[in-house]
């Protein structure tokens, strides 16, 4: 039992590092894109009707990023949850399970 325990926490570990390794490439995407939004926004010659459509484009893409940011900092703290379940798992004596 001790094993299956073990096996079962070490791929959820492995889960979670890749689901945060994609959290962490989307927030580097959204921050990018806004960046491109907000340079947009500066230029001189942007027509009023497009200036209105990229401020909308900005304001979605921070909520994006908002929504991003707090589901990397929970999949952290699930990652992290994990890592000590598997070291209490591993406290147990092979029989003890």
């Amino acid at each position: 039992m001790k094993q299956r325990l073990t096996d079962e926490s070490k791929n959820e570990v492995a889960a979670e590092e890749r689901e945060i390794k994609i959290s962490d490439e989307e927030l580097e995407t959204l921050e990018a894109k806004i960046k491109v939004e907000n340079k947009f926004l500066k230029m001189k010659d942007i027509k009023d009707d497009l200036k209105d459509q990229v401020e909308y484009s900005v304001q979605a893409l921070e909520g994006m990023l908002m929504m991003e940011q707090q589901k990397n900092a929970e999949l952290r703290q699930d990652l992290q949850i994990s890592k000590y379940r598997l070291a209490v798992i591993d406290k147990f004596g092979d029989g003890e399970l």
